[in-house]
């Protein structure tokens, strides 16, 4: 191979290479950061109806964002403790809502399921993953994203264990403070 046509070569591997990573999908999910703009609708069923629309309390309220699914054991422990630290800081403005990454089959029992844990906080549907892929893009489960009154993002979590309560509490609570 000549010089010339290495150097074609190079160049055009490199020019292919920048194309292709800037396409990628981002996680816009990054602590200190924003949060991508979303809105979702509500699942049937749940505690809340219509469509929840993030910019509408980003900025104004501290924000929990839960993600979660119906097969999910220890989100089914989660969210009814989070519905607690809902009720215990709901003078503070804590907004807390839950994406479903239920699929197609399993979307329809995701209200229920809201239901029997006695949540109120708006349950959304996100069937086209398109949140879920730009804020947690593992699909994590549990996973939650805190953002502050500034509209920042000041944590995220993954998992959740009983014994982790009481740093979540605390986390809140310094989520909440004015």
């Amino acid at each position: 191979m000549s010089l010339s046509r290495k150097g074609s070569f190079a160049l055009v591997a490199v020019l292919v290479g920048i194309v292709f990573f800037t396409a990628l999908p981002q996680s816009h999910a990054r602590v200190g950061g924003r949060p991508p703009s979303f809105t979702l609708p509500a699942v049937a069923g749940g505690p809340t109806r219509g469509r929840f629309r993030l910019e509408d309390h980003l900025g104004r309220h501290p924000i929990v964002i839960l993600f979660w699914a119906t097969w999910c054991g220890p989100c089914r422990q989660e969210m009814p403790y989070y519905q607690s630290l809902a009720e215990r800081h709901a003078a503070s403005g804590l907004q807390i809502v839950a994406i479903s990454m239920d699929g197609p089959s399993t979307i329809a029992q995701a209200g229920s399921m809201a239901r029997r844990l006695n949540l109120r906080f708006p349950i959304l549907s996100d069937l086209d993953t398109t949140v879920s892929s730009a804020m947690n893009p593992r699909r994590a489960a549990p996973f939650s994203v805190w953002i502050n009154r500034e509209g920042r993002i000041v944590a995220e979590r993954e998992g959740f264990a009983l014994s982790e309560r009481d740093a979540i509490a605390q986390g809140i609570a310094s989520l909440v403070a004015p």
